[in-house]
Formats: C-alpha cells, structure tokens, sequence
C-alpha cells in the first residue's frame, strides 16, 4: 500500500488548495489509501469531510449524542449519533454537489474565455489582412492618378520622383500605420473585457459557492445545538426517572436520599419514645401495685426486677421508686 500514497506528504492541505476536479479526485483515493495502510480511521479527519474542503474553508463532520446515564440512556445516545451521523452525511453530500457545480461553472467559463480569446484573436489577424490589403490598393490607386496627372511614383523601394509622390506615400503609410495601431488597440480592449467579464463570472460563482456553504454550515450547526439540546432533555429525563445523570446521582435524588433517612431517623425516634413512656407508664403502675398490695406481685416481678413477694418494707423498694423518678426526669430533660 506505500507505494499508493506519498510519504510524510499534506493531502488536506493540497486537496483544500486545489480547484482542479481530477487532480482532487487523486489526492483524495491517496490520502484514503494512507489512512487504511496507516490505521488512521478516526483519528484524522475523513475523507467524506476533506473532500468538501476549499481553501480556508474547511469543515469537519461531527456527531453528537453521548451515552448519558442508565440503559435506556445509551440506547437513546446510540440512536441519536446515528441520526447525527446520518445529518452529516446528507450535508457532506450537498457540500460536494455545491463543490462539482463549482468546478464545472468555473470550467465552463474558462473555456467560454478561451474560446473569446480566439475568436478576438481571429478577429485581429483578419483585420491585418485586410489592412495591408486596403494599403496596397491605396497604393495602386494614387499610382493611377498621379500618372493621369503625368506624375510618377517612382520605384516603390526608391525616393519619390517628385513632392505630389512623396507627399502621397506618406499619407499612405501614416493611414496604414494608423489602421495598424487601430487594430491593437481594439484587440487590446477586447480581450481585456472578455478576461473582465470572465473574472466577474468566477467572482460571482465562487460567491455563490461560498454563501451557500455557509448558509448549509449554519443550518447543519443550528440542527446539530437542537439535537444536542434534545439529547440533554433525554438524559435529564432519565435521571428524572433513575436518579442518575452521568452516572451520578442528581441533586434532586440526593436530597430525596436526605430526606428518607432524616424521616427514617424521626421515625425510629418517636418510637423509642414510644416505647421508652410505654415502659415508665407500666413501671409506675406496677409500683403502684407494689404499694397497693404490700408486696410485688408475680405479673409484676420482671417489670420491676425484684422477686414476687418482696414487701414495701424492703429496701428494695425505696431504690425502685427513685428509680422511677430518675427515669421520668431523665425522659423529660
């Protein structure tokens, strides 16, 4: 494959540089060749994208569409590159179409000048046959008449024989030399319009070109912001149902994570308080029990954690009561 491209050679450069279609066209099936044998798919711009290329305007296809979040968020970014790519290609199609136009209006009036040129060309030499025609029968005709006069000319290529002759010649020769001058002159002006008018022909083409480039350029990036944009509604939507965005958790399910655990932890606290008034309030009925009867009951033994029977004489039941105490005040404060 070496030998069907140039070594450590810039096709982009030279196919931006050229305006000649078949010379672009080589370059092109070159610089392909170079990107196969090198392994450059993906690194260096395609030649789908370089091929569109003039001068200093030169686009590059992009794609848009990255994967986002979840499952279902790759798929949406996967099916929203290949709409992307899918734009690019129709516009990169349009940009060559725009190109070949180009090139055949700018060929097409570059032979139209040519073919002015010549026929300018034919023009001038016709006109100087028919100059040194018309100068030769001046010539002859003054010969004529000043023989009638009884004048001569004398030899063409000696001094004139008297002044009527001398005077003749060189009316001759000024008319001739200005039919001459005449010619060039307007040979001169004709080719300049042609080329002028060929020049304002290209001008306008590659005007043309240019605006519609730009225009499709325009076009294809406001697209391109829109599908971009869709593609971040699309996500945000997603982690609206996942809770993830680039694989981070949102603000939103942060806060939503914040929430749960301030509620798990408001709940859990109201039910140890549940629970902490449920075993004051059956200590205290239970002492009072105590008190009642003169002795702990056998229903009240474990609540009170002293042996059935004790009486209210026992130590013990001094130390339950300010037990009890203690623990209301500890629940209060």
């Amino acid at each position: 494959m070496a030998s069907n491209y140039k070594q450590n050679f810039d096709y982009a450069e030279a196919i931006a540089s050229t305006q000649n279609a078949a010379e672009r066209q080589q370059l092109l099936t070159e610089r392909q060749n170079k990107i196969d044998a090198e392994g450059l798919t993906g690194k260096v711009a395609s030649n789908a994208a370089v091929s569109t290329w003039n001068g200093d305007y030169r686009p590059y296809s992009v794609s848009s569409g990255q994967s986002s979040g979840g499952g279902s968020s790759r798929g949406g970014s996967s099916s929203a590159s290949s709409g992307t790519s899918a734009l690019s290609a129709l516009f990169d199609a349009a940009e060559q179409a725009r190109l070949r136009r180009l090139q055949a209006a700018q060929t097409r009036i570059e032979q139209q000048l040519q073919s002015n040129l010549s026929s300018i060309d034919q023009d001038y030499t016709a006109g100087m046959t028919q100059t040194d025609i018309n100068a030769r029968q001046s010539v002859l005709s003054n010969e004529e008449k000043l023989a009638a006069l009884g004048l001569n000319m004398g030899a063409r290529g000696a001094a004139a024989t008297s002044g009527a002759a001398e005077t003749s010649r060189i009316a001759i020769d000024n008319q001739y030399r200005s039919d001459l001058n005449a010619l060039g002159q307007a040979r001169l002006a004709a080719r300049a319009a042609a080329q002028d008018n060929a020049a304002d022909q290209q001008a306008a083409a590659q005007s043309a070109y240019f605006t519609a480039s730009e225009d499709a350029a325009l076009q294809q990036a406001q697209l391109m912001l829109a599908q971009y944009n869709s593609d971040r509604d699309y996500s945000l939507s997603v982690a609206g149902l996942t809770g993830f965005l680039n694989n981070m958790p949102t603000l939103a399910y942060q806060e939503y994570l914040l929430d749960a655990s301030t509620a798990q932890s408001e709940q859990n606290a109201t039910l140890a308080t549940m629970q902490n008034n449920a075993q004051t309030q059956a200590y205290e009925r239970a002492l009072e029990r105590w008190k009642t009867y003169g002795y702990v009951l056998q229903s009240d033994a474990a609540i009170l954690g002293v042996p059935a029977g004790t009486p209210t004489a026992d130590a013990s039941y001094q130390n339950a009561n300010l037990a009890l105490q203690q623990w209301k005040a500890g629940y209060r404060y």
